[in-house]
């Protein structure tokens, strides 16, 4: 297993999650940071 904390832009949210999704990593949790 492994721990990975990424911040991105608002809009690069689809693309990082779909990214995600082709390396079948299946549990993520997104926050909005302000």
């Amino acid at each position: 297993m492994k721990y990975v904390i990424a911040i991105i832009q608002p809009d690069r949210l689809d693309e990082v999650m779909a990214a995600l999704e082709d390396k079948e990593v299946n549990l993520i949790t997104v926050s909005d940071v302000m």
